[in-house]
């Protein structure tokens, strides 16, 4: 009798994991290769596996880097978050701006957007203002995009 697929198996090896996690989402190879290590793989079974998923085209981390660009801007977020993100992942710097440089986002009138949606209303007092900027730089906005949205609803 023929072995029933049980979608509750745990995978026998780093390679089955690494399918299983892209299967969800596209993941950088630092990203992979940190998750399959909290699952007690091994390094010596890692790292071919992670290579022989590049070489398949099944994991890309300009592919992930173009979807994370996309995903976190959709999201409200500005191009130093992002680029952050992409650092803490593990990404290379390259490939980051490479995808920047594609990517066709304003990235002044993003901030206007994300502005526009959390206050809609111009601060009538410094400390307000204060808030207002605060906010936009979290959201990883550069001073140069937030004083154009600035100049833009006065």
């Amino acid at each position: 009798m023929p072995k029933k697929h049980n979608s509750k198996q745990k995978p026998d090896t780093a390679y089955e994991r690494a399918v299983q996690l892209l299967a969800r989402r596209e993941h950088s190879q630092k990203e992979l290769e940190r998750k399959l290590l909290l699952k007690d793989f091994c390094i010596e079974d890692i790292t071919p596996a992670i290579k022989r998923l590049a070489d398949r085209g099944w994991q890309s981390d300009t592919r992930f880097t173009e979807s994370w660009i996309r995903h976190r801007t959709q999201s409200g977020h500005g191009p130093q978050r992002i680029q952050q993100e992409l650092a803490e992942k593990g990404v290379e710097r390259s490939i980051v701006e490479l995808a920047f440089d594609k990517c066709e986002v304003d990235w002044f009138e993003r901030a206007k957007d994300v502005w526009f949606k959390k206050y809609n209303e111009v601060p009538d007092s410094w400390p307000e203002k204060a808030k207002q900027i605060r906010f936009l730089m979290y959201r990883g906005f550069n001073m140069d995009h937030i004083n154009f949205v600035f100049e833009q609803v006065k």
